[in-house]
C-alpha cells in the first residue's frame, strides 16, 4: 500500500442514523460506513460510539487498519451541534483522530450543497431548518421544534390533519375522506386519539404525510389545503432566504421531494439541486483544518 500523508473523514451525524465517508488526501472516497444516531442530545459517549462505530465499518470495507486514525483529519456535521461549549466539548473529547471540526449537520448540508460555495438550503423533513452561507458566516431560520418552529414541516402537516380531522369529527368543519380515514384510526374517537398524541413525538405525526399526499392526488379537499398551507410555510421560508442575501437555494429532506416541485415556477431563479451532501460538507470542513483554516 503507498503510503498516505493523511486522511479525511466526513461525519453525517443525523438524529437517526450516522454516515461516514472516507477519502484519501486527494479526496477519492475510499469506503463508506453506517451506525445508529449521533445526535449530541443523547451525549458525547453515545455520538462518538455511533461515529466510530461507523468509521471502523467503512476502515474494515477498505481493508485498512485502525492506527490510520491518527493521521485521519474528521468533520462532523451533528445533529443538536448549535452550542459553540457544546461543540468544544466534543472536539476536545478524547478521540483518535489527528484534529476534528464539529458543527451542525445544517451545516455540514449547505456546505455539500453548495461544494463549500455561498448559498442557502431548505430542510423539509420531519422538521424544518433553512442556512444560508456567505463567505463562510452561517445564517439559521427556523429548525427551533415542532412545538415552537418546523414551519412547512412534516410533522406540522401531520399537526394540521389530526387538528381539522377532529373538528369534522365533531361537526366543526365538513368531513371528507381523508378526515374519516384519519379518524378511522383511532375508532372515529376523539379520546382515543388524545390518548395517542399525548405519547406522541413529532415523528409520529410525521408519518400521516403520506396520508395526506394520497388523498391530496385524489382531490381532497382538506389534503389540498392542508398542503396549500406547507406550501405556504415553504414559500415563506425561501422568501426569507432570499431576503438575507440567498441567490441560490437548494431544497433537501424527504418532504422537499413533494413540496419543491409544486413552487418551481414561483421561485425558479433561486432554485437549484444540490451537487452533495451533508457527508461532502463535513469532508469540507476536514479539509479545512489541514488547510489551517
Amino acid at each position: 500500500m503507498t503510503k498516505n500523508p493523511h486522511w479525511l473523514l466526513g461525519v453525517d451525524g443525523g438524529g437517526t442514523s450516522c454516515r461516514v465517508k472516507l477519502c484519501d488526501a486527494q479526496g477519492k472516497v475510499i469506503a463508506q460506513g453506517r451506525a445508529g444516531s449521533a445526535n449530541v442530545r443523547l451525549g458525547v459517549e453515545n455520538t462518538y460510539a455511533a461515529i466510530l462505530s461507523a468509521t471502523y465499518q467503512a476502515l474494515d470495507q477498505a481493508a485498512l487498519p485502525k492506527d490510520i486514525l491518527k493521521d485521519t483529519y474528521a468533520g462532523f456535521g451533528l445533529a443538536g451541534a448549535v452550542s459553540t461549549v457544546l461543540n468544544k466539548s466534543i472536539s476536545q473529547y478524547p478521540h483518535p483522530f489527528a484534529k476534528v471540526a464539529v458543527d451542525s449537520d445544517a451545516v455540514a448540508a449547505c456546505l455539500g450543497a453548495h461544494s463549500g460555495e455561498n448559498g442557502a438550503i431548505l430542510i423539509l423533513g420531519t422538521g424544518s431548518c433553512g442556512m444560508l452561507n456567505i463567505d463562510n458566516h452561517f445564517s439559521v431560520l427556523g429548525g427551533w421544534g415542532f412545538l415552537i418552529s418546523d414551519h412547512g414541516s412534516g410533522a406540522r402537516m401531520g399537526l394540521n390533519l389530526v387538528r381539522s380531522a377532529l373538528e369534522a369529527c365533531e361537526g366543526m368543519r365538513e368531513q371528507t375522506s381523508l378526515s374519516s380515514t384519519l379518524m378511522g384510526q383511532f375508532e372515529h374517537s376523539p379520546a382515543q386519539l388524545l390518548h395517542w398524541a399525548d405519547r406522541s413525538q413529532p415523528s409520529d405525526f410525521g408519518e400521516f404525510v403520506p396520508l395526506v399526499i394520497e388523498h391530496y392526488q385524489q382531490g381532497d379537499t382538506l389534503a389540498q389545503q392542508i398542503v396549500d398551507n406547507s406550501k405556504s410555510e415553504a414559500a415563506a421560508l425561501l422568501n426569507r432566504l432570499q431576503g438575507l442575501g440567498a441567490t441560490k437555494i437548494c431544497m433537501m429532506g424527504g418532504l422537499s421531494q413533494f413540496i419543491e416541485p409544486l413552487l418551481e415556477q414561483q421561485f425558479s431563479d433561486v432554485l437549484s439541486r444540490p451537487r452533495g451532501d451533508a457527508m461532502d460538507g463535513a469532508l469540507i470542513m476536514a479539509a479545512n483544518i489541514v488547510d489551517g483554516k
